[in-house]
């Protein structure tokens, strides 16, 4: 069962010339996007505006707002930089009371049926705000210190402090990071497979998917993808084979659907259907796989956020303090990219095999084995990891003479540090 070859795509896939083919990908694509305005002056404003105002009222307004010197875009239309202004002139933090049957500072009369209460009648308090003393830590804070407590750092240290050391980084969420991956952990097992479900494929067998995801890495690196697209594109593939009968016919349509769907779902530049249907060497029509998309979308019932091996090694690499340790980072991503063809990897959750992913990169590297510290501080299964890093150092030892050499030939290549051509280490050495 042999697939199209990928095509060279040195920039990407998504420009053609008159003829379909793909061509490098060009800068006008950021060329022809149409420039965004800036925003105006826009804030946090809810409970800002201390004077009444009517939003889309015509007329309302403009002589106010000439005599204040407000920005006003169309007669009764409150603009962004307006409000902006005008809570910036408010009456100090009090309400403006406005008698009933007079115009506000808009021009314009209040209802009858919304008339302003009165809150200087006798015998009503005035409520005081609760002081920022007073209320106690945050709901962050706690959510913090709860996980700091549980998980600690290979280190030493907790995991609150490791993830505080990103705190410039708003994107890696340092007050929910270690209750995000608690999570990933409690539900992995839930969008795992079973490791014999191959079995009950009456037309496929497993040689035929490993030949199937060894093309896929292939056009993932052509397409120049994030390295998430590749777990979750495997991941959707073989949730769909458990669920599904597909006939051999089909399998490689099953494979392009799924990378556009983890495309979709990941990428800033997704590829488009029709680069599919050309890397494919138009087996498939874009009909069909806008089908399969459909069939595919509604079989997993959209469940497309899992956790992959690959999150959990970027988390284990950060408990680690190794997350500037590139050659690290790449090797031991090299072997769980090893694992994604073989079929009998699928016993392993993607906790279990990061973790025994960086415990053999690490001694592959000459260091010190990297498993103890995590089974005790990401709370891995020792013997379990101990079993999938055995069979991780098997695949490192086979990779230079396997038939299917395309994640070898990915990691032998100095752009990813040639750490496919490090010999495989002798474990527990």
């Amino acid at each position: 069962m042999q697939y199209a070859k990928a095509p060279d795509a040195e920039n990407g896939p998504n420009v053609r010339d008159a003829k379909g083919h793909l061509q490098p990908g060009k800068a006008s694509l950021a060329a022809q996007a149409v420039a965004r305005r800036a925003l105006g002056d826009i804030g946090n404003l809810v409970g800002g505006f201390h004077q009444k105002v009517n939003v889309g009222k015509e007329g309302a307004g403009d002589a106010d707002a000439k005599s204040q010197g407000l920005a006003q875009a169309r007669p009764g239309v409150l603009t962004r930089r307006a409000a902006a202004q005008l809570a910036a002139i408010g009456t100090n933090g009090e309400p403006t009371n406005v008698p009933a049957g007079t115009t506000d500072s808009w021009g314009a009369k209040p209802r009858n049926s919304l008339r302003p209460r009165d809150t200087t009648a006798a015998g009503i308090p005035k409520p005081t705000a609760p002081s920022r003393a007073s209320a106690g830590r945050s709901m962050s804070q706690m959510l913090q210190d709860r996980s700091a407590a549980v998980s600690k750092s290979a280190l030493g240290v907790p995991a609150g402090d490791v993830d505080q050391a990103a705190a410039s980084d708003p994107l890696t969420v340092p007050e929910y990071a270690s209750d995000i991956f608690s999570y990933y952990r409690s539900v992995e097992s839930q969008f795992m497979v079973a490791a014999d479900y191959m079995s009950r494929q009456s037309d496929i067998n497993d040689r035929m998917r490993a030949i199937l995801i060894d093309w896929l890495v292939d056009v993932h690196l052509k397409f120049k993808l994030m390295p998430e697209t590749l777990y979750l594109t495997i991941n959707l593939i073989d949730r769909f084979l458990e669920a599904k009968q597909v006939t051999r016919k089909h399998l490689q349509l099953v494979g392009v659907t799924a990378m556009l769907i983890a495309s979709k779902y990941e990428e800033i530049w997704a590829p488009e259907v029709r680069d599919f249907v050309y890397i494919s060497d138009r087996a498939y029509t874009r009909e069909q796989i806008l089908q399969m998309e459909k069939i595919m979308l509604n079989t997993l019932r959209f469940n497309l956020t899992v956790p992959t091996a690959h999150q959990f090694l970027a988390r284990y690499l950060k408990l680690a303090g190794s997350t500037r340790d590139t050659e690290l980072a790449r090797c031991a991503t090299y072997l769980i990219e090893l694992a994604l063809p073989n079929y009998p990897s699928l016993r392993w959750s993607g906790s279990v095999m990061a973790g025994a992913a960086l415990s053999v990169a690490s001694q592959a590297l000459g260091r010190a084995d990297a498993l103890p510290a995590l089974c005790s501080s990401a709370q891995i299964d020792r013997a379990a990891a101990r079993e999938c890093a055995s069979h991780l150092g098997s695949l490192m030892a086979g990779a230079p003479s396997a038939s299917l050499t395309a994640v070898f030939k990915k990691y032998s290549s100095d752009k990813y540090g040639a750490v496919a051509r490090l010999p495989a280490p002798v474990l527990g050495a």
